[in-house]
């Protein structure tokens, strides 16, 4: 196949793509301290486990601290 065609291929797969929808954040306040309590503790251990960043851990943080 020529190159040509692969490029286009390529440039048509790209524009199908949809941005993904908004991530609905919800309120642990209504729930209570223990839910508090149980979100930091998953958070924790996301980012022990490498897969939040400093900064997302510490946005995730402050957000769940009603800060």
């Amino acid at each position: 196949m020529p190159a040509w065609m692969l490029e286009a291929a390529a440039e048509t797969g790209r524009s199908r793509r949809r941005a993904a929808p908004p991530v609905r954040r919800r309120t642990l306040a209504a729930r209570g301290p223990e839910a508090r309590i149980d979100a930091l503790a998953k958070l924790k251990v996301l980012f022990d486990s490498g897969v939040l960043t400093p900064r997302q851990f510490d946005e995730e943080r402050d957000r769940l601290q009603g800060g």
